[in-house]
């Protein structure tokens, strides 16, 4: 009888839980589309524009196959105007990439060639210089990103890159040789015995849950009684009986030695292990020369009908030979003189405006100094939502100025300062 009882009053619950829980996974997913990228339009205007400038950036090659390696590499600068209220990379930063799932594994990393395998910390307004290598997991189509991973502020995200995979999983191998000579496939290496944790922690969470719903199966039905027993000024511990006491107790002593079991069965069968790396890599900033260019900003405008950026600055030329503007990158947009340079996007993602920036008063010759303005002009900023910007308390704007001489030099400079918004 009382079994009868027990299974009538949670039975209809639980169904009535089921279906509703089912319903809304199947409207969920019927509403959802695949996701292609990682969020970084997401990200606030003045965090993409004052944090981390990504330059250089490529993926070499684009297609491989299932087992073959994948180079990302490239030159980043830590903007010396990062935002006050924003944790830099002064902290602790992770050199990480960003993929649609675990689609590669990462066989190394550095920093102007130190292993990142740890973390580390940098410097504001200098320049530093990348490389990761993957290993092809799953055969597809993937967006990648190099991601910089900052203590307290998250994953500050550089330009993003299409690549395929061909071949099939099945030709995945995950090999490493243990210090003992013994060969392992991490994809399967132990897979047993995490299901079988997971199976026995999974039992132990449904013996609980059934013990305690026996009598409510409904939380809120639970929140009801507590809630009389407090507005008639009685002790709620009192709906807790000396026998579910007890057997709180039994399930604290028997995960206790569970886990301590399973400590000493790991240790016994694994009597050598490598803890888990902490330790913080000091990275020098890359040894550039002396700048020749030297830049006064003078401050900027932003014209919002015509999704317009003009910034005024003197600049200096200290340099041999005259030098034009060929190149504004900010936010991992990239704004493209077509006089100087001629920049094509790599396909219809690649975030490159060819003809999107002129300048007005350069070339700038040797030993002089010239006042410039520099319009940034497409709907690259109106698509990557760098339109925000007139929204931030401070209105501050950064990015890097790459300046070409005609010996065949390139010299870049970081820009910013206050940004005025124009409506009309």
């Amino acid at each position: 009888m009382a079994l009868r009882t027990f299974i009538s009053r949670t039975a209809r619950p639980l169904a009535i839980a089921a279906v509703a829980l089912l319903t809304l996974s199947l409207f969920t997913v019927a509403q959802i589309g695949p996701a292609f990228a990682h969020g970084e339009r997401a990200q606030t205007a003045n965090l993409r524009m004052r944090t981390i400038n990504w330059y250089d950036t490529e993926v070499s090659p684009k297609q491989v196959a299932v087992g073959d390696e994948m180079v990302i590499r490239g030159r980043f600068e830590t903007s010396k105007y990062w935002p006050e209220h924003v944790p830099s990379v002064t902290g602790r930063v992770y050199l990480n990439v960003g993929a649609a799932g675990p689609k590669f594994i990462k066989i190394k990393s550095t920093i102007n060639g130190k292993s990142m395998f740890q973390s580390s910390q940098l410097e504001l307004g200098k320049h530093y210089e990348y490389e990761i290598i993957l290993k092809a997991r799953v055969p597809g189509r993937f967006h990648l990103h190099p991601v910089l991973n900052v203590l307290d502020s998250g994953a500050l995200i550089g330009p993003g890159y299409w690549v395929d995979t061909t071949g099939s999983f099945a030709d995945f191998s995950n090999t490493v040789e243990t210090m003992f000579g013994r060969t392992i496939d991490l994809e399967t290496f132990n897979l047993d015995i995490i299901y079988s944790w997971h199976a026995l922690w999974f039992v132990m969470a449904l013996a609980w849950l059934g013990f305690w719903g026996r009598k409510s199966p409904l939380l809120i039905q639970s929140l009801r009684r507590v809630r009389q027993k407090e507005e008639a000024g009685e002790d709620p511990d009192t709906l807790i009986s000396p026998m579910e006491k007890k057997v709180a107790v039994g399930f604290m002593v028997v995960t206790l030695m569970i886990i301590g079991a399973g400590f000493q069965w790991a240790e016994a069968r694994h009597p050598v292990t490598t803890p888990l790396r902490t330790a913080k890599m000091d990275v020098d900033p890359l040894p550039l020369p002396d700048p020749n260019i030297i830049i006064e900003y003078g401050g900027a405008t932003y014209r919002i009908p015509g999704r317009s950026f003009q910034a005024e600055f003197s600049v200096t030329n200290n340099g041999p030979s005259p030098v034009r503007i060929g190149e504004f990158l900010t936010a991992n947009l990239r704004f493209i003189n077509s006089a100087v340079r001629n920049v094509q996007p790599a396909d219809s993602h690649d975030l490159v405006a060819s003809d999107g920036l002129r300048i007005e008063g350069g070339p700038v010759p040797p030993g002089e100094t010239r006042k410039l303005k520099m319009f940034a002009e497409d709907a690259l900023w109106e698509t990557y939502r760098l339109t925000t910007m007139i929204n931030d308390p401070d209105s501050i704007v950064a990015g890097l100025v790459f300046f070409y001489g005609d010996d065949g030099s390139r010299e870049i400079v970081e820009i910013g300062g206050p940004m005025i918004p124009v409506f009309e």
